[in-house]
This record gives C-alpha cells, sequence and structure tokens, in this order.
C-alpha cells in the first residue's frame, strides 16, 4: 500500500504495485511541509533557504498570484487555492485532495498533482478554476509538476510500477500530457525544477536515512538525461530545491521537524556549480521555514512557515535576501506548497 504522509510525501508501506492504494493522511507536527516524493524508511524533509542573498533584479515577468493547498478536513488532504500575495481574493480551485502546483510562464494556467483511487496524477486548470484538464493516468505516483519556461514542457517525478522497490525517476512530457520521457534512472529522484534557460533540470534525490532525518542531496541533469552531476550531498532534512529566476542560486530547504539535523527550519542557497553555500533565511523563536519558492521577478521568496504561536503552517514571504518576512493572512486553516506565479498577459 502506498500511503500518503502528512507532509505530503508518497510513503510506500509495502513495495508498490500497478493497483495499489493511495491514502492521504491528516496534518500534524511533522505535516506536509515536503514535496511529495516518495520515502525509504521515513518522510522526506522539509525545505528551507537561509542567509542573505542580494534581490535579483532579473527584468523578468510581473509578480502575479499565489497558489497553495490549504487543508480541508472533509477531504483529509490539502485542495487548491489562489490568492494575491496579501491574502485577498481568495479562490478554491479543487475538491479533491490537491499538493503541488506551479503556473504556465504566462500565467495562463496551474498544473498540479491530485490524488484518486489509482494514485497520483498531474492535471492543469484556469486560474479561475475552469477548464481543468488531466496529463496523467497510469497507476501510481506522477507528482511535483514544473512548467519550462518557454511552456512547452512540464517536469515531474513518477514511479514505475513493475520494479520490485518503490522509488520514483524525472520525467518530462509536453504540456498537453503527450511525449512523456524518462530523464534519470538509477536513482530516488523527486520534485524537479526547470533552469531559466530551460537546458537543465534541479532535483532532490532520496539517499536513505539517518539518525537525524531522511537523507536527500541535490542533483542537476541536463534534460536529454546527459551530464548528471550532484550540487549538494546528502544531508538529513533537505527538501525542495527551487532555482532562482537568474540562474545564480538553486534554493532548498532543511525542515523545522528535524530537530537534530544542522540548519532545521532554514532556507539555504547555492550556485549550480555547488560553490557559495550559506544560509539565506534562518529560523526565528517564532518561525520554521520550508519549501521556498522564488518570485517571478526574482525579487521575493515565498515560503512555508511553521508558525510556533498557533501551532499550524502557514505561509510567509521575504524579499531575495531573506530580510522583511511577513506571515501572509490566509486564514485558520494549515497551508502548505506554495507557489507564484506571472501576472497573465
Amino acid at each position: 500500500m502506498l500511503a500518503r504522509s502528512d507532509r505530503g510525501l508518497v510513503v510506500p508501506s509495502v513495495p508498490a504495485t500497478a493497483s495499489a492504494e493511495v491514502k492521504v493522511m491528516g496534518m500534524s507536527r511533522s505535516r506536509g511541509r515536503g514535496i511529495r516524493a516518495a520515502l525509504i524508511g521515513l518522510l522526506v524533509a522539509l525545505l528551507a533557504v537561509v542567509g542573505a542573498l542580494p534581490a535579483a533584479a532579473t527584468g523578468g515577468p510581473e509578480n502575479g498570484r499565489i497558489s497553495f493547498g490549504r487543508f480541508d478536513p472533509a477531504v483529509g488532504a490539502t485542495t487548491l487555492w489562489t490568492a494575491d500575495l496579501d491574502g485577498g481574493h481568495q479562490r478554491r480551485l479543487t475538491r479533491d485532495p490537491s499538493f503541488f502546483s506551479d503556473w504556465s510562464p504566462t500565467g495562463a494556467r496551474i498544473a498540479f498533482d491530485f490524488e484518486d483511487q489509482t494514485g497520483v496524477h498531474i492535471a492543469t486548470v484556469r486560474p479561475d478554476g475552469t477548464k481543468r484538464r488531466a496529463l496523467t493516468s497510469a497507476p501510481g505516483v506522477q507528482e511535483a509538476p514544473d512548467w519550462s519556461p518557454d511552456g512547452r514542457w512540464i517536469a515531474y517525478d513518477a514511479d514505475d510500477p513493475a520494479q520490485a522497490v518503490f522509488s520514483t525517476s524525472i520525467w518530462v512530457m509536453r504540456a498537453d500530457g503527450t511525449g512523456a520521457r524518462r530523464v534519470t534512472r538509477g536513482g530516488f529522484d523527486v520534485e524537479p525544477v526547470f533552469s531559466p534557460d530551460g537546458r537543465q533540470i534541479a532535483f532532490g534525490r532520496i539517499a536513505g536515512d539517518s539518525p537525524a532525518g531522511q537523507l536527500e542531496a541535490v542533483f542537476v541533469v541536463n534534460t536529454d538525461g546527459t551530464g548528471l552531476r550532484e550540487v549538494v550531498p546528502a544531508r538529513p532534512g533537505l527538501e525542495h530545491p527551487d532555482w532562482s529566476p537568474d540562474g545564480r542560486w538553486i534554493s532548498f530547504g532543511i525542515g523545522p521537524e528535524y530537530t537534530d539535523a544542522a540548519d532545521h527550519g532554514a532556507l539555504l542557497s547555492v550556485h549550480p556549480s555547488g560553490r557559495g553555500l550559506h544560509v539565506l533565511l534562518a529560523p526565528t523563536a517564532r518561525l520554521g521555514f520550508f519549501k521556498p519558492t522564488w518570485s517571478p521577478d526574482g525579487r521575493q521568496l515565498l515560503m512555508g512557515c511553521f508558525d510556533e504561536r498557533v501551532g499550524r503552517d502557514r505561509l510567509c514571504a521575504s524579499t531575495a535576501g531573506g530580510e522583511r518576512v511577513r506571515v501572509l493572512p490566509l486564514g485558520s486553516e494549515w497551508v502548505n506548497f506554495p507557489a507564484w506565479g506571472a501576472r497573465p498577459r
């Protein structure tokens, strides 16, 4: 059976089969602040980036609305929502369990993963909730979609139901769901994100477990599957890489719940070369950070933040350098899986 942890991860409780049942679990202290890539023994950690980065003036698209998962007790999982960055104009897009999302480069559609009786699959929808279209339907797991910069492709991670031991690899498909091809093999690979030039993909590779938490590394690979290289060695609690719009940094987080892991609750950044690793945003007495996401213009960060005052996951935003952190007013429910879209054009 496959069980989805409350952090949004797909956790294999026994070897997966093509007919595996996927079960959604509720939120808790070690809740869904991570991706949903599968896990070998425990669950995958959260993300964070910390330190001081200069704001990146990319000259790119204007920032638009955000999307996120809001926990719905009636569903037993998060559903997909959008809002303005100030919390205004909140709109519900799905009523089935929905988790990671990503906006097309034009802001015209949102790719997201959702759960049904056969597994986890990928669909797209307009920001107003109309014109939903399923892109994958194979039994098992297809999750964590990310649009290419030209809008022609979507990267994601997926399992192969025929393999004896559950793991996921990085795949790409056309934005209409056709032409799926596998990019990585031989690892436990999760949460892909395209480089700003569309030539490479950064992703997490689960490497096992440790007393401080699940081990995950950051890798980069060319979109044709060549040039695989490690950027950040495996460390406890690492999760959710994201590429800055100017291409200079790859950010990631260390889950706040992994209290024995170095930099837990922090966001970090590193050059794609592997140099310059530093804390971008350190946790505070009130907030532990996870799942960093860059704004389309590269000047701000959106991230999850566990709020010790209220004991739940919220969303926070800051400058690209980690200054002026603010909690977004999105209501009293648990929220997670942040994404930031460009203003439609």
